[in-house]
C-alpha cells in the first residue's frame, strides 16, 4: 500500500461515467445500493457527451438547417453535463475522477488527484471503445470537436461513424471523399438507401469503392475500426475471460466469468451504441440488486444521421419464407407537403405468419420515426396488428401501417 493512501468501501463499484456507467451508476442508486463511479474524465457522459454523439449531432442539426456552426456543440454538452452532475449528486452517486485497475475480485487502485483504493461488493465495468485510426488520420470523435477545417476531406469506413463524419464535413462546407470499401452501408438493401446516395451525389460527396487506404486528403477521418478501452484495468487479475479481439465476454445479465464483476456497453463488443449501453447498464444494476432483468433485446434500433437519416431494426434480409414490402414516401402527403418526398419505408415480414421481423426507413428525420417499428418487433405485431391501428393523420409514421395493408394484399392476391 503506498504510503497516505485510504481505502473506501462500497456496494456498487462503476468503472467508467458514460451512457452505461452512469446508467447502472443511478438505476443501483435508486435501487438502494451505495454507489460509487470511478471515471479519467472529470465530468460524466463518456465519449458520447463530450466527443461523440451530442456533438456530432448537434453540428449536423446546424449544418442541415444552414446554420453556422455556433459553439459547435459546446453549449449542449456543458447543458447536459452539468444536468448528469446534478443527478448524480441528488441520487447519492460518488464520483471519482481517476483511472481504475483491479488489485483481486474485491478491490481496485484508483490512481487520479491522489492515490487511493476501494473495495466493493460488486463491480461493473464501463469504460467503452476506442477507436483505431491509421497514421495520420483523426477519429470520428476528433472530427465532431474540431474548430478550423480543411478545404477537402477523406473519410475512411462504411458505417454509421463515416456517414455522419462526411455529411457533418460536406455540412461546413468541406469537399468530401467517403472511401467505403464496398458502398456505404453494406448490410443493407440498396433499395432502402437510394434516397440517401441520391442526396449525397447531389451534394457532392464523392464514393470511392476501392481500397480505402489509397485514399488520400488534407484531412483523413479514419471511422472504420473501434477496439475496446480496457488496457488499463488488468482484467488478467481477476481472470476475466475475453474474445479474440479483447471485448469483454458477459451473460444476458451483463455479468462476466467473475460473478462479482458485471460489463456494459462498447467493452463488451456487442453493439457499439449508446443506447444499448443505457438498456445494458440498467441491466447490470438491478441484476445486482437481485431482480430476473436480463439484456435480450428483439429488435435494436440502428440510427445513421445523414441527410437523408437511416434508421433499422430488426432483420431486412429476406428468405424463401419471407417478403419485403416498400411504400415511397411520395405516399404520405406530410412528406410531399415538407419536400421530403424522396424517402421510403420498407417493411420485412413473415410469409406464413404476418410477424413483422425488420422495417427500414430513410428520409428525413427517418431516426424520430424508428421507435414504433422496434417497439412493433418487441411486442410481436403482426401486418393484421399494424394495419388495424388507426393513424396519426398526416404523418410519415402512419406508412409503416401501409405498408402493411399492401403486404396483406400481396398476401391475399397469392
Amino acid at each position: 500500500m503506498v504510503v497516505g493512501e485510504f481505502t473506501q468501501d462500497t456496494d456498487v463499484l462503476v468503472i467508467g461515467g458514460g451512457p452505461g456507467g452512469y446508467a447502472a451508476a443511478f438505476r443501483a442508486a435508486q435501487l438502494g445500493r451505495q454507489v460509487l463511479l470511478v471515471d479519467a474524465r472529470d465530468a460524466l457522459g463518456g465519449t458520447c457527451l463530450h466527443a461523440g454523439c451530442i456533438p456530432s449531432k448537434t453540428r449536423l442539426h446546424r449544418g442541415e438547417r444552414g446554420m453556422e456552426p455556433g459553439d459547435r456543440g459546446a453549449g449542449a454538452v456543458g447543458t447536459l453535463s452539468r444536468g448528469l452532475a446534478q443527478q448524480a449528486k441528488a441520487l447519492g452517486v460518488e464520483c471519482i475522477h481517476g483511472t481504475a485497475h483491479f488489485e483481486d475480485n474485491r478491490s481496485v487502485q484508483i490512481t487520479g488527484d491522489e492515490v487511493s483504493r476501494a473495495r466493493f461488493k460488486r463491480a461493473i465495468i464501463a469504460t467503452g471503445s476506442s477507436p483505431v485510426v491509421r497514421d495520420g488520420a483523426i477519429s470520428p470523435d476528433t472530427a465532431s470537436t474540431l474548430d478550423g477545417l480543411p478545404p477537402a476531406a477523406a473519410v475512411l469506413g462504411s458505417g454509421y461513424l463515416a456517414l455522419e463524419a462526411a455529411t457533418m464535413l460536406q455540412s461546413e462546407g468541406v469537399q468530401v471523399v467517403l472511401a467505403s470499401g464496398n458502398g456505404p452501408l453494406p448490410e443493407l438493401p440498396r433499395d432502402l438507401l437510394k434516397p440517401l446516395l441520391r442526396s449525397m451525389k447531389a451534394a457532392g460527396i464523392t464514393l470511392h469503392e476501392g481500397d480505402p487506404a489509397t485514399c488520400t486528403a488534407d484531412l483523413v477521418v479514419d471511422a472504420t475500426a473501434r477496439r475496446p478501452a480496457c488496457d488499463s484495468l488488468q482484467l488478467a487479475k481477476v481472470g476475466i475471460d475475453t474474445d479474440g479481439e479483447g471485448w469483454i465476454t458477459v451473460d444476458s445479465q451483463q455479468r462476466t466469468s467473475e460473478p462479482r464483476i458485471f460489463a456494459v456497453g462498447d467493452v463488451t463488443g456487442q453493439e457499439l451504441l449508446a443506447g444499448c449501453a443505457l438498456a445494458q447498464g440498467r441491466v447490470a444494476a438491478e441484476a445486482i440488486c437481485g431482480q430476473p432483468s436480463a439484456y435480450e433485446p428483439a429488435a435494436i434500433p440502428h440510427l445513421v444521421y445523414s441527410n437523408p437519416n437511416v434508421a433499422w431494426c430488426g432483420e431486412l434480409e429476406t428468405s424463401g419464407d419471407s417478403s419485403i414490402t416498400s411504400i415511397p414516401w411520395g405516399h404520405s402527403g406530410r412528406a410531399v407537403g415538407m419536400d421530403a418526398a424522396m424517402g421510403v419505408t420498407m417493411l420485412h415480414w413473415d410469409r406464413a405468419t404476418g410477424l413483422v421481423l425488420g422495417v427500414g426507413l430513410c428520409g428525413l428525420d427517418a431516426c424520430e420515426l424508428i421507435e414504433t417499428a422496434v417497439l412493433a418487433i418487441e411486442m410481436g405485431a403482426t401486418l393484421e396488428d399494424l394495419s388495424a391501428i388507426v393513424p396519426a393523420h398526416p404523418t410519415r409514421s402512419e406508412l409503416l401501417g401501409e405498408a402493411a395493408r399492401a403486404a396483406m394484399l400481396e398476401v391475399s392476391a397469392s
